[in-house]
């Protein structure tokens, strides 16, 4: 996607000459700020930093119409600076957990689910649609999809945000996925470079370490990140991860370093994208650099942009620092000009180097043609992991198997089922509270996801609310409310990480009734209750991937979802 053949080279030569120091390094941040519209206080902020770039999180959005409203005064602003030019407004719509957007727009289910069905062309369509809901809110680029091979369970961050643990498989989804989102005009984000999938630490509580050599790394985590940038990938983010097979520098992540982003990315690889850091406030950075430092070293080693998401107060005195670098010559300008060159010919080629004036508020998003594709795509990937009890399907004695699969069920209306034969059926929903675990979740959700989707096929089921991590009262409590019931459905969510989950799964199937489990994050849990007979993994805790697990408990729907990672005892 990146071609500076395409760029006119005299316009961008111009529009630098026109700049100062300050713009130009403004053109190298993007900042994340409070609020769901520009007031004046941020307007001031954004340009005494003369930020050029912006990224929005949950708490910046309410709905379609608003962000757009947002987007439009924020490239109004741009507009009216001495040197005029669009921001790139960003934004981490992955889809499945991660998805900043939730209310009135589509949510697909996730990396890993899309894996789970085995059809690349399954990531293309989904990534389209994000692209296309996203221009309508004035979103131009997506920090996705995540690249990173996840061949680690015990990995906290990563899991069911990765395609799986396959290089090839991630490297063909990924692909087909920038391919999709950049044709529609939303520029796309591989990351997390080099590759933070076989790690135990969260980079957003503490850096993490990838001990492998470049033999290895280049078989495994390079695979994904050569396709993308053969796909034309026209950004990619560092990993705040610490690998010594490429900088020997004790502790330096590869954020920082300039033998990873220019010896490895640049030089080696090829790429001539943008290069963007992980948010600098994450542990992994702050616990051994300040904000300011940080920020330095990362351009100094060859970031484009250096990404700073969270209080303004301190975005401030970093940029004003970074600037300070400039003029006193620890950053060259060499360095400066070159990355500014490039954020400017890439703004160029997605049309928004002049702040784009966006006439028509939102459009078709969050559609039922498109949410249709997402329940589409959450029933071909949820997996039947084991049912060596038959407990699924699980009939609802008057319903119509198989009405589900053909309704419109997007729309969240119940199946043809006779409402009075569902109701006689006794079923209780354990689930845990879903709660942010890696700082970078918007959830989204009110009351259980899971126990919403059983309603809609047994409008009766009871629900149990229990902690991510269940307190011995809250257990009990559940084996209480277990007992002498039809079915029970357990959820989990990251259970292989909270023994409390496990226990609980463990005591409720001592209840004796029937009982499933549906895995509504990463699918290892079941490795942790092996004496479980039936467990379903779902992938995410979205709405569509809920009812899809739903409707394969209940024989609704046929599961031919199949594992994209190894569970030690699963096939």
């Amino acid at each position: 996607m990146y071609s500076p053949a395409s760029v006119n080279a005299g316009l961008v030569r111009a529009l630098m000459e026109s700049m100062t120091v300050e713009d130009k390094i403004g053109q190298m941040i993007m900042v994340g700020f409070d609020g769901r519209s520009l007031t004046p206080e941020l307007e001031g902020h954004l340009n005494d930093v003369h930020a050029g770039n912006v990224i929005f999180l949950g708490r910046n959005y309410a709905n379609p119409e608003q962000m757009w409203e947002f987007t439009s005064a924020l490239q109004r602003m741009a507009s009216r600076r001495p040197a005029p030019v669009g921001l790139f407004t960003a934004i981490d719509q992955e889809g499945g957990v991660v998805a900043r957007l939730l209310n009135g727009v589509t949510v697909f289910p996730g990396n890993m689910a899309l894996g789970a069905t085995g059809c690349p062309d399954y990531a293309r369509r989904a990534a389209k649609v994000t692209a296309q809901e996203m221009l309508q809110l004035g979103l131009n680029m997506n920090l996705a999809p995540v690249l990173d091979v996840n061949n680690n369970p015990g990995n906290p961050a990563i899991g069911v945000r990765s395609y799986g643990e396959s290089p090839e498989v991630v490297a063909a989804m990924g692909a087909e996925t920038i391919a999709a989102s950049q044709s529609a005009g939303v520029l796309a984000t591989a990351k997390h470079f080099p590759g933070k999938g076989d790690v135990t630490v969260d980079s957003h509580i503490d850096l993490p370490h990838v001990p492998h050599s470049r033999e290895r790394l280049s078989q495994v985590e390079l695979i994904p990140f050569k396709a993308a940038i053969a796909a034309g990938v026209g950004a990619i983010m560092t990993a705040h991860v610490t690998f010594p097979a490429i900088e020997p520098e004790p502790l330096l992540p590869a954020t920082m370093s300039q033998k990873v982003l220019q010896g490895l990315l640049r030089e080696e690889l090829g790429f001539r994208g943008i290069i963007i850091t992980d948010d600098l406030f994450m542990g992994a950075i702050s616990k051994s650099y300040g904000l300011a430092e940080a920020a330095i070293r990362s351009i100094d080693a060859g970031a484009d942009i250096a990404l700073m998401c969270h209080k303004p107060d301190e975005q401030a005195i970093a940029i004003r620092a970074i600037w300070e670098a400039a003029r006193s010559g620890r950053i060259a300008m060499e360095r400066i000009d070159s990355s500014v060159r490039r954020l400017l010919s890439v703004k160029a080629l997605f049309g928004i180097l002049t702040p784009p004036v966006l006439t028509r508020t939102p459009q078709g998003v969050g559609s039922q043609t498109n949410r249709k594709l997402a329940l589409e795509i959450a029933r071909e990937s949820v997996t039947v992991v084991q049912n060596r009890d038959g407990i699924i399907p699980f009939s609802l004695g008057g319903a119509d198997a198989g009405c589900a699969r053909y309704a419109d069920c997007a729309s969240g209306r119940a199946c043809g089922a006779d409402r009075d034969d569902r109701n006689e059926v006794n079923v209780l929903v354990i689930s845990p509270d879903i709660k942010n675990l890696t700082m970078v979740e918007d959830t989204g959700s009110h009351g259980s996801p899971l126990a919403k989707a059983v309603r809609m096929f047994v409008p009766g089921a009871s629900d149990i609310t229990v902690s991510q991590s269940p307190s011995d009262r809250e257990i009990e409590d559940a084996v209480a409310g277990a007992a002498g019931r039809d079915l029970v459905i357990v959820g989990t969510h990251n259970g292989h990480l909270y023994p409390a989950q496990v226990a609980l799964v463990r005591r409720v199937a001592q209840a004796g009734s029937p009982v499933v489990v549906v895995g509504m994050r990463n699918p290892y849990d079941v490795r942790d209750f092996p004496e479980i007979g039936t467990y379903i993994a779902a992938y995410s805790f979205r709405e569509c991937s809920m009812q899809a697990a739903a409707e394969v408990i209940f024989g609704f729907t046929v599961p031919s979802g199949q594992l994209p990672v190894t569970i030690p005892g699963c096939k």
